[in-house]
């Protein structure tokens, strides 16, 4: 079920009015109109808000009897985290060709800084400092890279259940 419809159909079987909602949870009634339209999203915070006015677990507030996931008190988590479904993107595996030579350039740009700080300044010594830069900037770029593929799958999934 559309989160919108069900907190509307939970507002209207508590009995309130827009209005009377908007004032218990301090928010404006266009607002609340919003979310049950569907064309504001209520934050995490106002879920627990309403949940709090309407006497209801979150689960209760926002799912029905049958899309509730259940809760596994084994591992701590709701639902059977084997059986959720696998993204339909597929996740990169290798690099681009642009990729690999943006991951190539940089030690050699490194080393271009290195002989220019020991020819020209004669710092042969500290300049090899440089070249600790080399290993910091390849982490970075993985660990931007899987986090740009999470970002983008979470907010694939978001779109799929929200349709």
């Amino acid at each position: 079920m559309d989160i919108s419809k069900k907190l509307k159909d939970v507002r209207e079987s508590k009995g309130l009015s827009v209005e009377e909602l908007a004032e218990k949870c301090g928010r404006e009634a266009d607002v609340i109109k919003g979310w049950e339209e569907g064309s504001i999203v209520p934050s995490a915070s106002d879920l627990i808000g309403l949940s709090k006015v309407y006497e209801m677990t979150m689960d209760e507030m926002i799912y029905n009897d049958a899309e509730a996931p259940e809760y596994n008190n084994e591992n701590g988590t709701y639902g059977d985290v084997s059986k959720r479904k696998k993204s339909k993107r597929k996740r990169r595996k290798g690099f681009t060709k642009g990729e690999i030579f943006a991951l190539l350039i940089f030690p050699v740009l490194c080393l271009i800084v290195f002989l220019v700080l020991g020819f020209s300044m004669n710092l042969w010594h500290p300049g090899w400092i440089v070249f600790v830069i080399i290993p910091v900037y390849y982490i970075l770029v993985l660990i931007l890279r899987n986090i740009g593929n999470e970002t983008d799958e979470a907010v694939d999934d978001f779109l799929e259940e929200t349709k």
